[in-house]
C-alpha cells in the first residue's frame, strides 16, 4: 500500500474568517487558517479565494520510492508534476486543484474509552450513568476523513488519481466512485458536477453518539436550515452519516463506523449497486437533491468560467 494517509487539504472561500470560528466552535484545535484535532493538527487550511474551492489535497505515502513511481504514473497519462525535496506536487488537469504527496509515518488517531451500553442479553453497565450523560463536555471530531469533489468528467479524473495512488473501493454506476488512500473505505469521492467543485468534506467521531450530539448542538444553535441530511448510516462504505451547511457554503459531514480496509487483494469492488436503495440503509431513503445542485452552484460555476474558462 503505497499511499495510506490522508493528510489534510486547503479550501479557499472568500471570507476565511467565518471558517475560522465555525471550526473553533465544534472543537477543531489550531487557528489562523490551520485546524484539525489534537491528534492531528492542521488537516485544514483555510486561505481567502474569490469563490467557494477546493485547493489543494495532501496525501501520505510509504517511501520516496512511492514517490518515483507515482511520477512515472503521471507521465504515462501525459501529466506535468515536480519534485521537491521529498515532495510530488501535480495540478489536476481537469479539476485544477494542486495535489501533493509526500512520504508520511504510518498513524491512526488513537482510541478514546468506549462508551459502555446495556444491550439485551449483555447488561454492561450496571449502577452508573451513561457516559454521554456525565461527560463534562461533547467529545470534538477526531480527524477529518473524507473529501468529496464533482467534476464535470468523472471518467477522466479517476485515473489521474489512480495514477497518484488511490484504489477504487467501489462504484455506484453514474453516480459515483469511491476512492481510498488509507484502509478507510474512501477518502475521496468523484462525483459529477457542473464545473469542478468540492461538494463536501467529513469529520470522524468515535460513535453515533458524538457524531449525533455535536450535530444537534450544532443546529440547534444555527437552525434548521443548515440541515442537509441524515442521521443515516450509508450502504456503500457502511458509515453513519449526518450532513450539515457550514457558513461558507461548503456541506460537512459528520461521521462514524466506516468500513476498513487492510487486504487490498481480498477486497471485492461492487459496481451493481441499485440506486434506488444506495443511499441508507435507515433514515431517508433517497438522497436529497441539494447533493446534485448545491444552492450556491451558480456562484461556484461563474467563480470557475472566470478564473478558468
Amino acid at each position: 500500500m503505497a499511499l495510506h494517509r490522508l493528510l489534510g487539504m486547503e479550501i479557499g472561500v472568500p471570507q476565511p474568517q467565518l471558517l475560522d470560528d465555525f471550526y473553533r466552535e465544534i472543537g477543531l484545535s489550531g487557528g489562523n487558517g490551520s485546524w484539525g484535532s489534537a491528534e492531528q493538527p492542521g488537516q485544514i487550511a483555510i486561505a481567502e479565494a474569490p469563490y467557494r474551492q477546493l485547493l489543494k489535497l495532501h496525501v501520505g505515502c510509504q517511501s520516496e520510492e512511492d514517490l518515483a513511481n507515482t511520477g512515472t504514473a503521471l507521465e504515462a497519462l501525459g501529466i506535468q508534476y515536480q519534485t521537491s525535496g521529498n515532495r510530488l506536487q501535480c495540478s489536476d488537469p481537469i479539476n485544477r486543484w494542486e495535489v501533493i504527496v509526500e512520504p508520511a509515518p504510518a498513524f491512526d488517531i488513537p482510541a478514546q474509552p468506549e462508551r459502555v451500553q446495556n444491550r439485551p442479553g449483555h447488561r454492561a453497565r450496571i449502577g452508573k450513568r451513561a457516559e454521554l450523560v456525565t461527560e463534562a463536555a461533547p467529545r470534538p471530531p477526531r480527524r477529518l476523513g473524507h473529501v468529496v469533489i464533482g467534476t464535470p468528467d468523472p471518467l477522466g479524473t479517476v485515473p489521474i488519481y489512480q495514477a497518484l495512488g488511490f484504489r477504487i473501493s467501489d462504484v455506484v454506476a453514474g453516480l459515483a466512485t469511491f476512492m481510498r488512500c488509507s484502509p478507510d473505505h474512501h477518502n475521496f469521492l468523484v462525483a459529477p458536477g457542473r464545473v469542478p467543485y468540492l461538494n463536501h468534506y467529513a469529520l470522524e467521531h468515535d460513535d453515533f453518539d458524538s457524531l449525533a450530539r455535536a450535530a444537534t448542538i450544532f443546529l440547534r444553535e444555527h437552525g434548521d436550515d443548515r440541515q442537509i441530511a441524515g442521521p443515516g448510516r450509508h450502504m456503500v462504505g457502511g458509515n453513519q452519516f449526518w450532513y450539515l451547511l457550514d457558513p461558507s457554503g461548503s456541506f460537512f459531514e459528520f461521521f462514524s463506523d466506516m468500513d476498513r480496509i487492510d487486504d487490498d487483494d481480498a477486497w471485492e469492488i461492487r459496481t451493481d449497486w441499485d440506486l434506488a436503495n444506495s443511499w441508507s440503509l435507515w433514515g431517508e431513503k433517497d438522497q436529497p437533491e441539494v447533493f446534485f445542485n448545491p444552492p450556491d452552484m451558480e456562484e461556484v460555476a461563474a467563480g470557475w468560467e472566470k478564473q478558468h474558462g
